[in-house]
């Protein structure tokens, strides 16, 4: 019983894991917009290459994993609770997409139009006086 317990106290302290950190990326409604950010994400040469690959590492492993006949809990024993390993793939890689998407709002918000000159002393004259 006790191996029991701890296999499934481990369990329920990483979904945990999972879950504050998806309340902490404030996923919602606001994560269906940042999607549209995804391709400008991934031609953006400001962010680095290890982003670009977490983000598609983490939804094509949700994509895959979904598709997939291989469970950790298999629907065709467990019926309905089969699909709680799907939603929790699903959970974890919207979470990381929506944290890189973030980190590339903040790299746009942070970053200097190359356009704009700042620190310019000015005067204007008048041609009449």
């Amino acid at each position: 019983m006790s191996k029991r317990s701890f296999v499934t106290d481990m369990i329920l302290d990483t979904l945990k894991r999972v879950l504050v950190r998806f309340k902490n990326a404030k996923f919602g409604l606001l994560f269906f917009i940042n999607i549209f950010k995804i391709p400008d994400f991934l031609t953006d040469n400001r962010v680095n290459i290890f982003s670009k690959f977490k983000l598609i590492f983490s939804l094509l492993t949700a994509v895959i994993y979904i598709v997939s006949s291989i469970d950790l809990i298999p629907e065709i024993l467990t019926g309905m609770f089969g699909f709680i390993d799907d939603i929790f793939v699903l959970v974890w890689s919207l979470g990381i997409a929506n944290e890189e998407i973030e980190k590339y709002k903040k790299i746009l918000k942070d970053s200097k139009d190359p356009n704009v000159i700042e620190n310019v002393n000015y005067n204007i004259y008048d041609e009449n006086e």
